[in-house]
């Protein structure tokens, strides 16, 4: 049998805390397994300007993993506008930083900054804490839509990153109950502070059960890439929800 080519990955995070280190650590899993080769990781924060993002730096570089560090705070700050302004001639010197590096895709995992000049260079596979019809938006704003529309079912998705945010092709997905019996107690507690969601412990249980499941749908989704059981060329809408 002819072996698969082992895929080449640059990786794209700002490092800020436990969820972007736990999808690193799932990366980190499949390249100590040959699966794949994750040739760079792009960092828009440097060393020392946040403890979360510093772990991240020095755990990467623990693991021999090329970083590139390019923050975006002095680029903001230099440039003295609004990010707004900014983020193509940002994404323009990040092309410039991750061009030597020769990848068959991207992956971006806890990546603050939207690419929206990078994705047209590059395939991106960009993680989503909803299901494909899901609610839009940062995780924050998932879970306040969740709860108050108290949804019995969430998911998290992996798509193709394109110039429209949160709206491209999508390539695996998981699905899971937010409202079974074990959180009964938490969602009755949410009821009575409908005005401070986020101070919930519904709200911070339901952000456990999506790390958990961005973490396993990454490495589930990276595994059937490397294995060509998934193409990313032929986005199909993998349901993945009883791989892990």
């Amino acid at each position: 049998m002819k072996m698969s080519k082992k895929k080449s990955v640059g990786w794209l995070s700002t490092g800020n805390g436990e969820g972007s280190l736990g999808l690193l650590k799932k990366g980190i899993e499949l390249v100590n397994e040959n699966k794949i080769e994750i040739k760079y990781i792009f960092t828009n924060r440097e060393s020392g300007e946040k403890k979360g993002s510093d772990r991240f730096i020095d755990f990467a570089k623990s693991n021999n993993i090329k970083v590139i560090s390019y923050s975006s705070q002095k680029y903001k700050k230099i440039k003295n506008s609004d990010w707004k302004n900014l983020r193509k001639s940002y994404d323009q010197e990040v092309l410039k930083k991750i061009n030597p590096f020769k990848v068959d895709f991207i992956v971006a995992a806890g990546y603050m900054l939207f690419s929206p000049i990078i994705c047209q260079h590059y395939k991106i596979l960009n993680i989503h804490p909803a299901l494909p019809n899901g609610p839009k938006g940062t995780w924050k704003t998932v879970i306040k839509e969740l709860i108050k529309k108290e949804s019995k079912f969430s998911g998290v998705s992996l798509h193709l990153m394109t110039p429209d945010l949160d709206e491209g092709p999508n390539l695996s997905f998981c699905k899971f109950s937010i409202n079974d019996n074990n959180l009964h107690e938490y969602w009755e507690d949410a009821k009575k502070c409908p005005n401070s969601i986020e101070e919930t412990k519904l709200f911070k249980k339901i952000r456990e059960i999506i790390v958990k499941n961005e973490r396993n749908l990454l490495l589930e989704t990276l595994d059937k890439i490397s294995s060509n059981e998934i193409d990313i060329d032929k986005p199909n809408q993998y349901d993945l929800s009883d791989s892990f």
